[in-house]
């Protein structure tokens, strides 16, 4: 038997293009998983599992090319009456055919499986049906050659047993191809010159097929290239100028609005962050003056945050305030907790929205701020802008916008953390404040 053309070549860049997608796959599922962003771990799940599909698929490839091996040595006893094809893509046509036989008894059409016939479904009958009437038309169109071409479906599973067949397909086991081959009835008997005819057509369809993808490949590799590393760096960078998911472990702080606020995120996720049981002085109120030792405060809070990435901790209840900004505690990669931090270094009292789980934790670290006279607690501080004596200032209640005099009846009764001071009644009216009527 002459062998014209050599099998496999069509089934290794199958196994080729599932290697690489089984490959990725499993990268992507990788970055997925040590990436913090939430629900990513259910993303890398997912692309794990198609890694393991395409891996699958290419393992079949590959007992696919070994199958085709094994069929061509099956027909290796045929004398040189017989030509063998292998691996032909015709023009015009889908798919493959794995064996194309011509012999003095006709030409078949092989496919080859490498799983058991019980297997052999609808599909790959099709499939080999579909290969016999696409070389019909091939030979019919090229050399107004009109013969039947009968479709063969092998198994190359040794154990396989015959299950099913076709009134138009041939299934049958590896160990039978040959005498089936050699047995065939041909309806119309081949001379040598219409052989080699029809052999000469075959090899020339498939050059031609060959050098048309061979110029498509190469120019769509640089295309198939530059696509895969924009997406890349459209993954990339989404991420990074996201910041992160607020909700998530990490987030980047991207700004720092003052001493107890800022921005994590970038871009259409950027999120306003104000620290949990924490109030720094006013530096940026609109209608309040910059407070004493504000701008230190935001100054620490900048130079510890800005750029940085910090996780964040919500309370199961309350996870903003009345302005829709997110309620944090805010850590620090080290593991230092920033509210405290700014609690212990005098920068900003404990405000209380609600009764949050470090309260009690918070308001020790306050009372040891205040006996050292950290920050804000210093005597300074103490004389004008927190007054622990009473009646030395005017408090003003930021839900009212009503100021009290020392000696009105509800000069006491103002909760703290909704308290204002002022000097002056003056200073109070010019921040848009009116006067108690008792």
């Amino acid at each position: 038997m002459h062998i014209l053309r050599s099998g496999g070549k069509y089934a290794k860049k199958q196994q080729r293009f599932y290697e690489v997608k089984a490959v990725v796959s499993a990268l992507i599922g990788t970055i997925l998983l040590i990436l913090p962003i939430s629900h990513a771990q259910i993303l890398s799940l997912i692309f794990f599992g198609c890694g393991l599909y395409y891996f699958k698929r290419r393992s079949d490839w590959h007992k696919g090319i070994l199958g085709e091996k094994m069929v061509v040595e099956a027909l290796t006893p045929l004398d040189n009456s017989y030509v063998l094809i292998n691996d032909v893509v015709l023009s015009e046509r889908t798919g493959n055919i794995d064996h194309i036989l011509v012999g003095p008894n006709g030409i078949f059409a092989i496919e080859t499986k490498s799983y058991r016939l019980h297997y052999l479904n609808r599909v790959p009958i099709r499939q080999a049906i579909r290969n016999a009437v696409s070389l019909h038309y091939f030979l019919k169109d090229h050399i107004q050659l009109d013969i039947f071409i009968p479709a063969i479906l092998v198994s190359t599973d040794p154990d396989a047993t015959i299950s099913q067949s076709s009134s138009t397909v041939k299934v049958i086991n590896l160990k039978n191809l040959y005498g089936f081959i050699k047995d065939h009835e041909a309806r119309s008997v081949l001379d040598s010159g219409v052989k080699k005819r029809l052999v000469y057509e075959i090899l020339k369809g498939v050059n031609a097929i060959e050098k048309e993808t061979n110029v498509k490949k190469w120019l769509l590799k640089p295309a198939l290239s530059m696509g895969l590393l924009g997406s890349i760096l459209i993954i990339y960078f989404l991420w990074v100028f996201s910041g992160g998911n607020p909700y998530g472990k990490w987030v980047l702080v991207t700004e720092v609005v003052d001493g107890d606020t800022m921005h994590v995120g970038r871009g259409w996720r950027k999120t306003t962050v104000q620290f949990l049981g924490v109030d720094t002085p006013e530096t940026v109120h609109q209608d309040k003056p910059v407070e004493f030792l504000g701008p230190e405060a935001s100054e620490f809070t900048r130079k510890t945050l800005k750029g940085e990435k910090v996780r964040l901790e919500l309370e199961p209840l309350n996870r903003a305030d009345n302005y829709g900004r997110l309620l944090a505690y805010v850590y620090l990669n080290d593991g230092i907790l920033f509210n405290a931090e700014l609690i212990k270094r005098g920068y900003a009292r404990v405000i209380a929205p609600f009764h949050f789980r470090y309260y009690d934790e918070f308001r020790n670290y306050e009372r040891e701020a205040v006996a050292t006279g950290r920050g804000i607690w210093t005597a300074k501080v103490k004389n004008i802008q927190f007054p622990s004596e009473k009646g030395r200032k005017i408090i003003g209640s930021k839900k009212s916008k009503i100021y009290h005099l020392p000696g009105q009846a509800y000069y006491e009764k103002v909760k703290e953390e909704n308290r204002v001071y002022f000097d002056s009644e003056e200073g109070a009216i010019k921040a848009g404040y009116r006067k108690a009527k008792r």
